[in-house]
């Protein structure tokens, strides 16, 4: 059979529908299954929250952190000064290794001018009253006041130690020969190297001896009555003892310059406590001073200071000098009715008056 063209035209015009329609289908499949699949999501717990972040804790940058000058005992407390009112160095010639130092009930001062075996009285403003200077062993002379000191009782009767006689002589208060006791040797009432003397309230009379290590006591007359320590390092014991003082209760207090302490005794001599210099342990305590309110000034020869100490020992505080300098060798300590402190200045060849600041 011949296929003519009419005939393949008519069979095209057939199948043209069902092609239409298999061409359709597929395509809807396609489309189909490309919806079908879910769009990618974020899961619901990470899009409601949010990222932490680094954000300190409150509490933490609330609060600076302590600095050094926000600490309260970090704070630097002024040190307490002692004003310098009056320096004395010729009298009316220059003073050679001043020593023992007193002062009366009308606030004169006395000076045992130890280079010059001379003892001096001035007023309170430093104005020059007397002097004794006669050399010999006779009443109201001196040998050789040495390292001697002095003292003043209720009625401004003046002990003074003349060493280079081996006695105490007394004045009264006008500076007139009173009486003298002591001798060279070692029995009781006798002297080898008398230094340091004190005056109790009823003015017995206390000195110290570094020839002879121990106190004697005497009444205010120069009668023995009593004596306490002998030579040694053990408690109420001395190898040097120098400066001595009696406070209002009859506590004695003695400096050791060899050992290096102070011993503090009741009014019988029986040991109580003792201690060193707190500035330094290699201190040499030389004078005692004892204030109106019972404070213990202890002159530091070597280390050129004064510490003040309350009567049980514990440290207060301590001064170097004033306007006119640094101390040299200071040696005792008096105190006059304003509460004004005098120091003697051995090596620099002068006293020194100070007005003290508020103390404890």
């Amino acid at each position: 059979m011949k296929w003519t063209p009419v005939f393949y035209l008519l069979a095209a015009l057939l199948l043209l529908p069902g092609l239409l329609a298999c061409s359709t289908g597929e395509t809807e499949t396609a489309v189909s299954q490309t919806t079908a699949e879910p769009e990618p999501t974020i899961a619901p717990t990470q899009t409601a929250t949010a990222a932490p972040t680094s954000t300190p804790d409150p509490t933490a940058t609330a609060t600076a952190a302590p600095t050094a000058t926000q600490e309260p005992t970090m704070t630097p407390t002024p040190e307490p000064t002692f004003t310098e009112l009056l320096a004395i160095e010729d009298a009316p010639d220059s003073l050679k290794n001043p020593y023992g130092i007193a002062v009366d009930s009308q606030d004169n001062l006395y000076v045992l001018d130890a280079g010059n075996d001379r003892l001096l009285k001035f007023s309170s403003d430093g104005m020059l009253l007397h002097t004794w200077d006669t050399r010999g062993s006779g009443p109201g002379a001196f040998d050789s006041l040495g390292f001697g000191g002095i003292a003043i009782d209720a009625n401004d009767n003046l002990f003074v130690v003349d060493n280079g006689n081996h006695r105490i002589q007394k004045l009264d208060s006008g500076g007139n020969f009173v009486t003298e006791w002591g001798s060279e040797g070692l029995r009781n009432g006798q002297f080898k190297r008398a230094i340091g003397i004190a005056i109790d309230t009823a003015g017995n009379v206390y000195v110290s001896d570094d020839g002879r290590p121990e106190i004697q006591v005497f009444d205010n007359d120069g009668n023995f009555l009593r004596k306490f320590g002998s030579r040694g390092v053990e408690d109420g014991q001395f190898q040097h003892p120098t400066g001595i003082a009696v406070d209002d209760e009859g506590h004695v207090y003695v400096a050791d310059y060899q050992l290096r302490r102070v011993q503090k005794f009741d009014s019988e001599g029986n040991f109580l406590l003792s201690w060193g210099m707190a500035v330094n342990p290699a201190g040499v305590p030389e004078g005692i001073g004892i204030d109106a309110n019972g404070r213990i000034y202890i002159t530091d020869y070597d280390r050129a200071r004064v510490e003040i100490f309350t009567a049980d020992g514990e440290f207060i505080m301590d001064w170097t000098g004033g306007e006119s300098g640094r101390f040299s060798r200071p040696v005792a300590v008096a105190f006059d009715s304003e509460g004004n402190v005098w120091v003697s200045n051995q090596a620099g060849n002068s006293i020194w008056k100070f007005a003290p600041p508020p103390l404890p």
